[in-house]
């Protein structure tokens, strides 16, 4: 199972591609990316985030909320609900509370033998996971882009490198997670209440070649997922 909702939830080891390249991009590149699906290859055009930056969400973000992420798949469609939160940082920026997020995630779908999680304390791009069997997972952001298209719409882009730690040896890979969040009606229809309105999301993942192994960057596996997060109740 691929499925991350990457830019809040647990990642299952995976084989990757090559070292990350970072150059300028154009304001429209996420958009123009999404469009592509599948037809990606390994993204040159991300931003390496400081020590410090975290992924900054706008403020109708903040909350907690009851996710439903469903795989879409030629054979059946795999569904995990689970719970996702936001709060405000010391500078006061909306941003996702990872360490929640991620437990919720790997209890609700029980995937890779999930113990326990815990956020780098230097830097939020940075987590660590225990697994069974003796295994670590580390964690860590190595590239973002995120764009504001409107107050309604919202789309993330991060690569993820993973280190999957065991007693016989360590693996590397890398997995890139675009999102693209807008505001839905509560209901399912057309009309978004300004104090009561779902999140709806469309998710593109991909996981790249180990290095090394051919010159074109091409995806080894996609897979899209679609997500709603509805505010959570506690009445």
């Amino acid at each position: 199972m691929i499925s991350i909702l990457i830019i809040f939830t647990y990642t299952c080891p995976a084989l990757a591609q090559t070292i990350l390249e970072i150059n300028n991009f154009q304001s429209s590149n996420l958009s123009e990316r999404k469009l592509i699906w599948p037809d990606w290859r390994f993204p040159s055009f991300m931003k390496r985030p400081g020590l410090k930056d975290d992924l900054i969400y706008p403020a109708w973000f903040e909350g907690v909320w009851d996710v439903t992420s469903e795989i879409e798949s030629d054979q059946n469609q795999k569904t995990t609900i689970h719970s996702a939160k936001f709060i405000n940082n010391f500078y006061g920026d909306l941003i996702a509370d990872r360490e929640y997020n991620t437990k919720s995630y790997a209890l609700s779908s029980k995937t890779g033998g999930f113990l326990s999680v815990k956020n780098d304390p230097k830097s939020p791009n940075r987590q660590f996971a225990k697994l069974t069997e003796d295994r670590y997972l580390e964690t860590k952001i190595i590239g973002r882009l995120q764009e504001k298209m409107d107050n309604n719409i919202f789309i993330t882009d991060e690569l993820i490198l993973q280190i999957l730690h065991t007693p016989e040896l360590s693996r590397v890979s890398q997995v890139e997670t675009l999102t693209e969040f807008k505001k839905c009606g509560s209901n399912q229809n057309n009309e978004i209440n300004l104090s009561d309105f779902n999140i709806c999301a469309e998710q593109f993942q991909a996981i790249y070649n180990q290095p090394g192994q051919n010159l074109i960057s091409l995806p080894i596996k996609t897979e899209k997922s679609k997500l709603i997060l509805r505010k959570t109740n506690y009445d």
